[in-house]
């Protein structure tokens, strides 16, 4: 299969100046003093986790290699004195890329009423390709699975649970009863939207054997996140990001070392580099914070063919992210594009930060394999089903204190309609 990555997020990218204002409205959104990026980033799933599975109830879905982003709903106001939807995706690097045209969710408080349109909401997903039997052309898909504001509500305080219900009952159900009645619009969007799946943290067998194979697009693990847990801006230590030893890799900033000298041209003094030349080191830099990128011990390694590939690019190498993983031998490698092509994260502004390279070099060296995670689905499977008849007892005891039933009717019918095949 080919690459499940988009070349490039759809929309145009506003200038910086430009954005400064829609920071501000997505920070104010989220009650945050921060302009920054705010979506939460997963820590490397360890033999600890396995434990921890068994401890607190975690929902769980593939990994999809594609492109993380946020979708922005907004609206700006027309020349008449109108309101128009307005669509923004914010990439990790905080760019923001004006999507045209934009979509439109219809308003779930008057799903009927076509002037009327949701936003001040924002989704987190992934930008992926998809392959689909007798379309020519990939599919380009934007999976939902989080929500950090929804319709001016801040989202971020409320448990995994109540965010993945809202999703359904607010967005979801009112936009695929609206598709029904208008298919036609699917053609006209930029992108497909569609809710990423999620399931219970005990069937690994049936994803491996039925999901994963069925997938339309790359998938490079599995993600586990705490169903009764807030979202985190930032580093989130309770999702759980998993990959199979294969899959294990670190997005290092690509330095060239020195290029060979070669006697200078006519009218040029002294030696020249040979740019044309393979450069005596590919550097692989580590980010320690505040932008102190270190290297990280080991050089890129090579062959006379990847680099012939590099060079055939025609494009800036150095200062780039370069997905990279260690072969057999203990050598660090690109990872290659179906091409044989690096995997560039230009997603990305930063390499990988210190904590989590001994993250990831903690799960290269003592990994948990797809045989691990299925010698223990019986003892989750049970784990689970004792906390969930442990949560069951406490909400009848908080129902059963006066003035409370009421107030917890509403945060249950979110937390039932949680997801597909949990329960």
């Amino acid at each position: 299969m080919q690459s499940s990555v988009p070349p490039q997020i759809p929309g145009e990218i506003m200038p910086h100046e430009d954005t400064e204002q829609l920071k501000r409205a997505v920070a104010d959104l989220l009650e945050r003093d921060s302009t920054r990026f705010p979506g939460a980033q997963p820590v490397s799933f360890g033999r600890e986790h396995i434990t921890e599975l068994q401890r607190t109830e975690y929902f769980m879905c593939e990994k999809t290699d594609g492109i993380r982003v946020l979708l922005y709903l907004t609206y700006l106001e027309t020349e008449m004195g109108g309101f128009e939807p307005a669509t923004f995706l914010i990439d990790r690097k905080n760019n923001y890329y004006n999507v045209q045209p934009p979509l439109r969710f219809p308003y779930h408080k008057f799903p009927g009423e076509m002037d009327k349109f949701l936003f001040n909401t924002i989704l987190d997903g992934e930008l992926v390709h998809d392959t689909v039997a007798g379309e020519p052309h990939p599919r380009l898909v934007f999976y939902v699975f989080d929500c950090l504001a929804l319709d001016g509500e801040n989202t971020t305080g409320r448990r995994l649970d109540i965010r993945i219900g809202k999703l359904k009952e607010l967005i979801f159900k009112p936009y695929h009863a609206w598709i029904q009645r208008n298919p036609q619009y699917l053609e006209q969007q930029p992108f497909r939207v569609q809710e990423k799946q999620v399931y219970p943290p005990y069937s690994f067998l049936a994803m491996f054997n039925q999901v994963l194979p069925k997938l339309r697009h790359g998938n490079d693990g599995l993600i586990f996140t705490c169903k009764n847990t807030r979202y985190e801006f930032g580093t989130d230590k309770h999702i759980l990001k998993w990959k199979p030893p294969h899959e294990n890799t670190i997005d290092f900033k690509l330095r060239l070392g020195d290029f060979p000298l070669i006697d200078a041209e006519d009218g040029e003094e002294g030696p020249m580099p040979d740019y044309d030349a393979r450069p005596d080191r590919l550097i692989l830099l580590v980010n320690h914070g505040n932008n102190n990128n270190q290297p990280f011990g080991h050089d890129l390694y090579i062959t006379d063919q990847e680099w012939k590939i590099l060079k055939g690019l025609n494009q800036r190498l150095d200062g780039r992210i370069i997905e990279c993983y260690r072969d057999e031998l203990g050598r660090w490698r690109y990872k290659p594009e179906h091409d044989g092509s690096p995997r560039w994260r230009d997603d990305k502004k930063d390499a990988n930060h210190i904590s989590t390279v001994n993250s990831v070099l903690e799960s290269i060296e003592d990994p948990v394999t797809e045989q691990d995670l299925l010698n223990v689905e019986a003892r989750i499977k049970q784990a689970v089903k004792r906390l969930r008849e442990e949560e069951k007892m406490s909400r009848q005891n908080w129902q059963q204190q006066p003035g409370l039933a009421q107030h917890d009717a509403k945060k249950r019918k979110y937390s039932e309609a949680n997801m597909n095949g949990a329960h």
